[in-house]
């Protein structure tokens, strides 16, 4: 069993979860490894420090306070009548989302005509033919001149 391994299930030795031949794989490297032992005291001292703490408990006259604040604001929001019921508020913001969701796809999802293109006109059959005669006749030397010809 390697350090890394027995880093991950030190933890679980200390507490006495581990099953018994894991917990003696674990025995047998503590045994042969210092840095893995120092590992093992750092936990056990944060443990035991752990065990001592005891959480603060805050005095009655500061709950007293806490409950006074918590009646006022219920009061104002009852009081104002501005604001939705909770659900009321959510079922309002889904049924929106549902809208908008809807109409995107429609948007994206709607069949569209096939797009059409007017008509090529004589102009441009006219200016193809022309472009064509002058390519044929030697025109593409003009533009390059260093191009041999085939």
């Amino acid at each position: 069993m390697g350090c890394t391994e027995v880093r991950v299930l030190l933890a679980d030795y200390l507490e006495g979860v581990l099953p018994p031949d894991r917990a003696q794989q674990v025995e047998a490297h503590l045994q042969a490894c210092p840095i893995c032992v120092q590992e093992r005291r750092a936990l056990e001292r944060t443990t035991a420090l752990l065990r001592q703490w005891a959480p603060i408990v805050p005095s009655e006259r500061i709950w007293a306070g806490i409950e006074e604040r918590l009646r006022a604001r219920g009061a104002r929001r009852v009081a104002s009548g501005s604001r939705l019921p909770f659900a009321r508020r959510y079922r309002l913001v889904a049924a929106l989302a549902a809208i908008v969701v809807a109409v995107l796809v429609a948007f994206f999802l709607w069949p569209r005509p096939a797009t059409t293109y007017p008509p090529l006109r004589d102009s441009y059959t006219k200016y193809w033919q022309a472009h064509h005669q002058w390519a044929i006749s030697g025109g593409v030397r003009e533009l390059y001149p260093y191009v041999e010809a085939q």
